[in-house]
């Protein structure tokens, strides 16, 4: 039996035919997530496990010490915004080699604004974009600490 040219390139069943009878949608968009809320008001707090980034975080930190760390965390978006409040603690976020570190919307009170975020940023990687105020504490942007013994070292 021999088929002519169109039923040869024709499939079975074409996508659009499966797409229309499920309902599905190809290139649908991620469910937005709600901003992470990150509050410290005495003690220490770490974001150092296996997580996933949001669009959105809010770090307060009234007294104490915040840390998030992204060097594990799980990150898709190309742009992020924290909005950060320093009281009387410190907020530090730990990045990777090849992030960028915004702070120029980050007003210092009292306190201090350190970005140790220096090389260019690679291509495809995420900008975290800072923005806040920070009354008599500490916010700071570093790279992760090469090895336990450089860290032991600096200390």
């Amino acid at each position: 039996m021999t088929r002519t040219k169109e039923q040869r390139q024709t499939s079975a069943v074409r996508v659009d035919d499966v797409e229309r009878m499920f309902g599905a949608r190809r290139n649908q968009p991620a469910a937005e997530a709600p901003p992470l809320e990150l509050r410290v008001n005495g003690g220490t707090k770490r974001t150092d496990d296996d997580w996933t980034v949001p669009k959105k975080l809010v770090a307060d930190c009234v007294s104490g010490k915040l840390v998030v760390d992204f060097t594990r965390a799980r990150c898709s978006r190309r742009e992020i915004d924290i909005q950060v409040t320093a009281g009387g603690g410190t907020i530090v976020l730990i990045v990777p080699r090849g992030w960028r570190v915004d702070m120029d919307a980050v007003t210092p009170g009292g306190g201090t604004v350190s970005n140790r975020v220096k090389l260019p940023r690679f291509p495809g990687a995420p900008l975290i974009r800072v923005v806040g105020q920070v009354d008599t504490g500490t916010v700071k942007a570093r790279y992760a600490y090469r090895s336990p013994l450089r860290r032991l070292r600096r200390s």
